[in-house]
């Protein structure tokens, strides 16, 4: 399976040969849409099915990275500038601890992303230590970089005033399109955050000592199934209220069943009994209906009426608002599609179109001096279907209105407030608000606006009158009424149970269904970063008995983790981490992360590690030596370490011309970038290096 195949394609063509059940298509296709799809579905409305295709960008340029310059920053003082070719290969920056090359691995990433991984975990006293002591005031980052096909190369700079903060930074983009706020406005902000080209050591320590669903987040992020993480949060989301109205409506039958066994009522009686076995609705609604001894008393009959009013609540008002002004903004922005010219031109357009058919290229009947020919049949085709689309576009628009508008007037028209009115009853409030919303504007907008302004004034007056109307009741009825008001109440709720059912077995299923599927998609866009890790791996641990298997992401939510099966020595030993010497976690770290930040999709053509070898034994470096020399034939790699032994490894195994530059650092941070000497040379300046 393609990585960059549209998702939706897939969901449609797994839909299909899954043979899911249409109810159960329609929920999933609807989470994927949006939460307002989902919504109509579950209530069996028309649904406009937004799918948004999740197909790979455009294929972009490669881009490489040229040079970086610090001043200023970290253990650099002057400015200096390291030099890169950009372009396939190796470059090996040495330098002890201090000499200041990791400052221009953090100096990389800062300035291309804001932030650095190493400073992640740090407390605020390091963190605030990143202006040079000796240069701080002139405090500068740069990194320039080379895009295939752009003579003008793209540079990023960040440079902080006197005084300013860490996040106060000064930023300029500039490229061969001109002058950009951020990265964002050239498209790398996500590919930047998807495959990220550095790998500092705290954040190689993450990887394996830190938490599994950092490493799952990182690695699930690439693989394009957002679309499917988002809509199993709608399900989750919409299964939830469902799922409590049903458990609410099952707990208050053992509540009601006790308290009409305590009313001296032979219908109360009857009822509880009823209600302890699986409750016979028709006969529980029949009791409730049994006349009441006769009587003419306005109050009471209006008190009667007023106990079993059911309005609707205010969310469902405030989303049916809400769901109004989006419908008349979508119904406005398709309008264009149902004109009249609309029409007609996609009319006269497929009649030319026939004509052409039948015809073949020739003169225009019409006008006589255009040509109808093969350039003018494919550019009336796209403009037909353009139009066709629109038209269609208008029509769902104006149809989810319609439907719209008809809830609307019918909540209003339809609600359940008792006219008349009765001494000493206070329904004047109630019948007043009730008034002013059904004086209802026409126009879909105004009347959402309507919906919000007058109907919670009908909410606010209803209890204040149903409490008088229980109590007269009470007082008169001897309990009855009041209890069959909650009777009546809860029999209208256990009716809509078997839909509430339904609903909630769709979701359940859908997400049922959504889920193994994901992990499916998953796993199978995994597999070929968890191949290429293994490849890696088996570079990197040379006298290791450690094997690994093929990784997989398993889990959701905080149950999330990356499963990496090992074998020690042929053994099957379950997960990785538990049996690794330090040295191992760090090459296992270097296997997870390269994949990532050599997938095929990312743009990023470069890749800075900053201290890889981190308590690796001898054959282990020469295992990262062979792996980094491979990389470089494809890849423009820069490794900054302060390790001599991964450069010696280097030339001693005829690796290729990696390019070797050293760093030092004298008194006040004066940083000197130079070519990579021999061995004992090396070892001397050391020797006499000062230290700061």
């Amino acid at each position: 399976m393609n990585r960059t195949e549209p998702l939706v394609e897939l969901i449609l063509d797994r839909l299909a040969a899954d043979r899911v059940p249409d109810d159960t298509a329609e929920v999933v296709l609807a989470a994927l849409s949006g939460e307002a799809d989902l919504d109509a579905a579950l209530a069996g409305e028309p649904t406009a099915l937004e799918l948004r295709g999740t197909a790979a960008d455009e294929p972009r340029a490669r881009i490489w990275l040229s040079s970086v310059t610090v001043a200023g920053f970290r253990g650099v003082g002057p400015e200096r500038t390291l030099a890169i070719e950009p372009g396939p290969g190796l470059t090996v920056v040495v330098g002890r601890n201090g000499s200041g090359k990791s400052s221009f691995a953090e100096a990389v990433e800062l300035a291309l992303t804001g932030d650095s991984a190493r400073w992640a975990d740090r407390n605020s006293v390091w963190r605030t230590g990143w202006r040079n002591l000796h240069a701080g005031d002139q405090c500068r980052i740069a990194v320039e970089l080379r895009v295939d096909g752009d003579a003008t190369p793209t540079r990023v700079v960040r440079s902080w005033p006197a005084g300013a903060e860490l996040g106060a930074a000064e930023v300029s983009v500039t490229s061969a399109h001109g002058s950009h706020t951020d990265l964002t406005e050239l498209g790398l902000a996500r590919p930047l955050e998807l495959y990220r080209p550095f790998l500092s050591a705290a954040e190689l320590g993450r990887l394996t000592a830190g938490t599994q669903s950092q490493l799952f987040d990182a690695i699930s992020a690439i693989l394009g199934l957002e679309a499917i993480t988002d809509a199993d949060g709608r399900l989750l989301a919409a299964a939830r209220p469902i799922d409590a109205a049903i458990n609410e409506v099952r707990a208050q039958r053992a509540g009601l069943a006790a308290i009409l066994a305590e009313v001296p009522d032979d219908r109360a009686r009857r009822a509880a009994v009823l209600l302890v076995t699986r409750p016979d609705l028709a006969a529980l609604a029949a009791i409730v209906d049994e006349p009441d001894e006769p009587t003419a008393h306005k109050a009471v009959l209006l008190c009667r009426r007023l106990v079993t009013m059911q309005l609707p609540d205010a969310d469902e008002v405030t989303r049916l608002a809400g769901h109004l002004r989006e419908a008349a903004v979508d119904a406005r922005r398709h309008d264009g599609g149902r004109s009249r010219a609309s029409l007609r031109s996609a009319e006269l357009l497929r009649l030319a179109i026939e004509h052409h058919d039948d015809v073949g290229d020739g003169q225009c009947p019409v006008c006589t001096t255009g040509r109808l020919d093969g350039d003018w049949w494919a550019t009336a085709a796209a403009s037909l279907g353009e139009l066709r689309d629109r038209t269609l576009a208008a029509q769902a628009a104006a149809a989810r209105l319609t439907a719209l508008l008809q809830r609307a007037h019918h909540l209003i028209d339809d609600l359940d407030v008792p006219d008349g009115t009765a001494a000493g009853v206070p329904v004047d409030e109630l019948h007043a608000a009730t008034a002013a919303l059904r004086l209802a504007p026409g126009g879909p907008e105004d009347l959402a606006d309507h919906l919000t302004a007058r109907y919670p004034a009908v909410l606010a007056a209803a209890p204040a009158v149903q409490a008088y109307a229980k109590d007269l009741l009470r007082r008169r009825d001897t309990g009855w009424q009041a209890v069959a008001g909650d009777l009546r109440a809860w029999i209208a709720a256990a009716k809509a149970l078997p839909e509430r059912e339904r609903a909630l077995a769709r979701v359940k299923a859908a997400r049922a269904w959504l889920r193994a599927t994901g992990a499916q998609l998953r796993n199978q866009r995994v597999a070929p970063f968890a191949e290429h890790s293994q490849r890696m791996w088996a570079q990197l641990r040379q006298e290791s008995n450690v094997e690994l298997g093929a990784m997989t992401l398993q889990g959701a939510n905080t149950r999330r983790q990356v499963a990496i099966p090992v074998s020690v020595d042929g053994a099957d030993n379950g997960t990785a981490l538990g049996v690794m010497s330090q040295g191992e976690m760090h090459a296992l770290g270097l296997a997870a992360f390269l994949p990532r930040g050599c997938a095929p999709e990312s743009p990023f053509r470069f890749i800075v590690v900053d201290d890889p070898v981190q308590s690796m034994d001898p054959a282990k470096v020469d295992g990262l030596a062979r792996l980094l020399a491979e990389l470089a034939e494809q890849r423009q790699v820069v490794v900054f370490t302060h390790d001599t032994r991964l450069p010696d490894a280097l030339g001693r195994l005829a690796l290729g011309a990696a390019r070797i530059i050293e760093v030092t650092r004298a008194k006040r941070s004066v940083v000197t970038l130079r070519p990579g000497s021999v061995p004992v040379a090396r070892y001397l300046d050391d020797a006499y290096a000062p230290r700061a």
